[in-house]
């Protein structure tokens, strides 16, 4: 085909091209419908670029059910052996997207990945890791898809969503102007201007047209079918044979299976790539276009497509079959042969989710359980799939799927396989935030193993019944039980077992004081799972690490943690588990009054469907408080959402939320009210933080009765609630919190009220302003500060202009004595100055405060020679 009005789009890719060789590498996309050019514009611009650099060139397969990565198999054998593809499992994905991007990076290189809107989940992970990471070479990446295909739930809408960041600019063929058709159809008889009307200018259209008509064809086809089928017919009856051949075998037909499928016809195989309607890619025959196969496949007749399906199955069988069960699978169900159909399609399955293509796999899965009676066989299917379908459809899904298993094992005499499908499912209602739910099939699932409690079920029953115990804080008997499963996992060497073990033991250690324990605990636990390659587990570990750091007030490493942890998640695409973690650095951020941070956290878990129902709760909570304690719009839209989510969950972190923000507008009485009402539930619990803070707004709320239990008389919201302002002050200073910080010193006398005041103005508290103004003045203050000067805004650190003098005067190496002489100050004036630095800088001793001087550039010199 000549290549007409595609010269502005060859210039941009050669002007991306030239810019990705020189640093960074970039990502573009190229768009548009069906027919429009777009692989004809690639091949060109690749010609052109081949010359002098290696061109690695993947398509997306139109299967019903994509074979995973298979775009990456064809880049393998371009890289000429540099990118190796194991097909027998023992490949992780991970592993190959780090090496696809290593293939880029080696040296300037053109990748493209073509007709992505057919992807499978595995290759479109690959095509969002690979471009976060492409500006790490010198490579040009290029993604074609037809973006009428790509309706909104779509799965590459997700992909492009997430890629927006990346500024990969979409660039898009445009339809063929009435001048370039008529150039196309010169001297062929073709009314240019019908044509171009009929087509709209999609130049596979044009020349599908143009091509039937110089054949002798009369008219006009009304399709591409009919194109298509104009063209096919020109064929002799052998070459015809040949094309519905071709076109059962797939899009890519290996030149040794169409001569087995044709036979005596084979020889016809020149014709079709002599007439146009095949070419030759390598060992393969390809149509001219995807949509020329689609036509010739629906004008086949349904018996010569179901015979030529079988003779293709039994043609592949004695290869490597293993490595294209999703093709097998294809042609089972297309052939009718339901024996293969139900062989291949949990092979096809598992191979899916090894690459983490969970939607492919429970297709799969799906094909087979449709030819599958209830029975045992079944009831295993339905357990090996109810994973895949929770990654990949939803958690009520999954419970369904582990429902029906329970109901078949226990028809079929299986108490102990049952008991495993009720355990593993109490999970799954943990996340869908329905704890009585839980316990129910936690129940259920020891009962049936309660006569063997030795056994394989016995121990996955226990397993999951300490990861119940231990979210629901019961953790003296969470670690109990999780003991005993270490214990028996560890004579089995079952390392994934003995991390989870673990990870329950760490957490509930976390939940009980012995925060350094714990934290020991799970990082055991975390090399355990890293070291037999069990991500999912380790990054769940992860989260426990920094969600325990959070709850423990240990806020600097809870979000070492929980930033190291979405790392490890994004690296891996564990979308739940980072998700999940996102939502607890929401909290560590809302406790270090870094607002805007903790609010994007939130909005970012929120905004995702793929977020679970325990994860979107936090973030609701974490947005709630947020806006409380800003005074912003929205907070009980945001806290009456999670209430209506967690309402089987029980006493949490959404009912201390909705107490705080109750305070925070000036309704005392019923802030205490509900603290009240929920205060003995924390106690029977101790619940150490959750019981001090309701103490805190009941007695806040005039209660001052309200007695403090001695489980945590030492922690520092109770240390406020006993009026030990300035002790509880000090811990808060201590723990990073200015929040808490400036709420404690707002209980003292008028110089810490005058020092929460500005506290409360530089982090943008308003209520807690407009509460300890009132106070102030109730008691006679005047002079009362206005709010954060422009200087202070703009200081890097937030650092007022005395601040900043009694920083100078620090790092000079003067003591508190001498900086309030140097100023006219009182010494306990400058203790509150270094206090509120302190926090602003997020240090804890004189010496951090000096070194965070220097990196803040404070010149010392100047305010002493002053």
């Amino acid at each position: 085909m000549t290549l007409l009005e595609r010269d502005g789009l060859l210039a941009q890719l050669d002007a991306r091209w030239s810019q990705a060789r020189e640093g960074p590498g970039q990502l573009v996309f190229i768009e548009g419908e069906a027919g429009i050019g777009k692989t004809t514009v690639l091949r060109a611009f690749a010609a052109s670029v081949r010359a002098d650099a290696p061109v690695y060139w993947g398509a997306c397969e139109a299967m019903a059910t994509p074979r995973p990565l298979g775009a990456l198999d064809d880049i393998a054998i371009d890289s000429g052996g540099k990118l190796v593809i194991p097909h027998d499992g023992s490949g992780e994905r991970h592993r190959l997207f780090v090496a696809f991007v290593d293939l880029l990076a080696e040296r300037p290189a053109l990748a493209v990945l073509e007709d992505v809107h057919w992807a499978d989940e595995a290759t479109l992970d690959l095509l969002r890791y690979a471009g976060r990471r492409i500006a790490r070479t010198r490579s040009l990446l290029v993604a074609s898809f037809r973006n009428d295909e790509v309706v909104p739930a779509h799965p590459l809408r997700a992909v492009l969503g997430d890629l927006a960041t990346a500024g990969a600019p979409r660039l898009a063929p445009q339809p063929l102007s009435l001048a370039a058709v008529r150039s196309l159809s010169a001297g062929t008889g073709v009314d240019a201007t019908a044509l171009h009307e009929q087509t709209a200018g999609n130049p596979f259209f044009v020349t599908e047209v143009l091509a039937a008509a110089a054949k002798a064809v009369k008219g006009v086809p009304a399709t591409v079918q009919d194109a298509v089928l104009a063209r096919a017919g020109r064929l002799s009856p052998s070459a015809r044979a040949v094309l519905d051949a071709a076109a059962v075998a797939g899009p890519r037909a290996e030149a040794w299976l169409l001569r087995e499928l044709t036979a005596a016809e084979s020889g016809s195989i020149d014709e079709c790539l002599a007439t146009g309607v095949l070419r030759a890619e390598g060992a393969a025959l390809v149509f001219r276009h995807e949509l020329a196969r689609q036509a010739v496949l629906q004008a086949m007749a349904p018996t010569r497509a179901i015979g030529l399906h079988r003779l293709v199955l039994q043609a592949l069988l004695p290869r490597d079959a293993t490595r294209i069960a999703a093709r097998l699978v294809l042609h089972a169900e297309a052939a009718g042969d339901v024996a293969a159909l139900r062989h291949w399609a949990p092979v096809a399955a598992r191979e899916a989710a090894a690459h983490g293509a969970h939607r492919q796999a429970t297709a799969h899965w799906a094909r087979a359980l449709a030819h599958c009676e209830p029975s045992a066989e079944r009831a295993a299917l339905l357990d090996a799939s109810a994973e895949d379908v929770h990654m990949s459809i939803g958690l009520d899904e999954s419970i369904a799927v582990r429902s029906e298993a329970t109901r078949l094992w226990c028809a079929h005499g299986r108490p102990d396989n049952a008991a495993v499908s009720l355990a593993r499912q109490s999970l799954i209602f943990l996340y869908a935030a329905r704890n009585a739910d839980a316990a129910a099939a936690l129940r259920e699932a020891r009962s049936l193993v309660a006569d063997q409690p030795d056994s394989h079920a016995a121990r996955v029953v226990r397993s999951c019944a300490a990861s119940l115990c231990q979210y629901q804080r019961e953790s003296d008997e969470a670690i109990a039980l999780a003991s005993s499963v270490l214990d028996q996992a560890g004579r089995e060497g079952d390392k994934a077992e003995m991390a989870m073990c673990l990870k329950t033991i760490g957490r509930s250690q976390v939940d009980l004081a012995r925060v350094d324990e714990g934290i020991a605990t799970l990082e055991r636990a975390l090399a355990l799972a890293l070291g037999a390659n069990e991500n999912r587990i380790a990054s769940q570990i992860f989260a426990s690490l920094g969600a325990g750091c959070v709850d423990a007030f240990r806020l600097a490493e809870a979000e070492t943690w929980l930033r190291k942890g979405i790392d490890f998640c994004t690296e891996r695409d564990l979308d739940a588990t980072r998700l999940w973690q996102t939502a607890w650095l929401a909290h560590a951020l809302l406790e270090q009054a870094r607002w805007d941070e903790a609010a994007a956290a939130a909005h970012a878990v929120i905004a995702e469907p793929k977020a679970t129902v325990i994860a979107r709760i936090a973030a609701l909570v974490a947005l709630g408080r947020l806006r409380a304690r800003r005074g912003d719009p929205g907070v009980w839209s945001a806290l009456d959402e999670a209430r209506d989510l967690a309402v089987g969950t029980g006493p949490g972190r959404f009912h201390v939320a909705r107490v705080e923000a109750a305070w925070l507008e000036g309704r005392d009485h019923d802030a205490a009210r509900d603290a009240a009402a929920q205060l003995p539930l924390a106690a029977a619990a101790r619940r150490i933080d959750f019981a001090a803070q309701l103490v805190l707004w009941c007695r806040f709320g005039g209660d001052e009765a309200t007695p403090i239990p001695d489980f945590c008389a030492e922690h520092p919201f109770a240390l406020e609630a006993a009026g030990r302002w300035q002790d509880a002050a000090d811990q808060w200073r201590s723990l990073g919190c200015p929040f808490e910080t400036a709420r404690a010193l707002a209980q003292g006398d008028e110089p810490a009220q005058r020092q929460a005041l500005a506290m409360f103005e530089e982090i943008g508290a308003r209520p807690m302003v407009e509460r300890v103004r009132q106070r102030l003045r109730a008691a006679g203050a005047r002079g009362l500060p206005r709010g954060a000067r422009r200087s202070t805004r703009e200081h890097p650190a937030g650092l007022t202009d005395k601040e900043v003098a009694v920083l100078e005067l620090l790092a000079a190496g003067l003591r508190n004595k001498e900086i309030a002489l140097r100023l006219h100050r009182s010494a306990r004036t400058v203790e509150h100055h270094l206090a509120a630095i302190f926090v602003k800088l997020g240090v804890a001793t004189r010496a951090e405060a000096v070194s965070a001087a220097y990196r803040l550039g404070v010149d010392a010199a100047s305010t002493v020679s002053a």
